[in-house]
């Protein structure tokens, strides 16, 4: 889900085409919590590259630990308020869970609400 702008618009067009043919349109949002949301890193230099577009950027994890962790959580919220706005589930599956618990905890909330 980190991706540019437009091509995020281009994601919720298309979800959006999927809600307006009466789908449920379920997003899971694959993550490594550890890494990606945490930023969990030990303070060596480390090299940071865009698997896109192969720009790379050197620096120590801990010296951008805060203002990247802010920045991702405003960007996971919009995501989430993106979803709410055409009711589309928002599921965060972290690579660090099981599938089967990931996936049971999802159908469990939906028969939950569809009951």
């Amino acid at each position: 889900m980190f991706q540019e702008d437009k091509k995020e618009e281009e994601l919720f067009e298309a979800l959006k085409h999927l809600k307006y043919n009466k789908h449920e349109v379920v997003l899971f949002h694959v993550i490594d919590k550890k890494k990606e949301l945490n930023f969990d890193f030990d303070n060596a230099p480390k090299r940071f590259t865009d698997v896109e577009s192969g720009v790379h950027l050197d620096l120590y994890a801990e010296n951008f630990k805060e203002s990247y962790q802010d920045s991702v959580e405003k960007y996971f919220n919009m995501l989430k308020l993106q979803c709410a706005k055409y009711r589309i589930k928002y599921v965060q599956a972290d690579i660090g869970e099981s599938f089967e618990k990931i996936l049971t905890t999802y159908l469990v909330e939906r028969q939950k609400f569809a009951g």
